[in-house]
């Protein structure tokens, strides 16, 4: 799936940007990172926000938002 990621977002993710991308790119993603979404209200309420192919998605943590990658692949098959 192509993960666009809030740049301002994954920023906070703990371990840094580039451990959040490792972690999407081992399970097969394509992280995009944007320097913004315009989900401004959501990204200033905290977590992640991301558009996967296509759907905006919000989570509050990086664990969170592969639980929610991986139901969306799941939905998939």
């Amino acid at each position: 799936m192509n993960v666009q990621l809030c740049k301002k977002s994954i920023e906070r993710v703990a371990g840094g940007a580039a451990a959040a991308i490792v972690a999407l790119r081992e399970r097969e993603h394509t992280p995009l990172v944007r320097d913004c979404l315009n989900r401004c209200q959501r990204c200033d309420a905290g977590g992640l926000v991301a558009v996967v192919d296509g759907m905006p998605l919000h989570s509050p943590t990086l664990e969170a938002l592969l639980d929610d990658l991986d139901a969306l692949g799941a939905e998939d098959l």
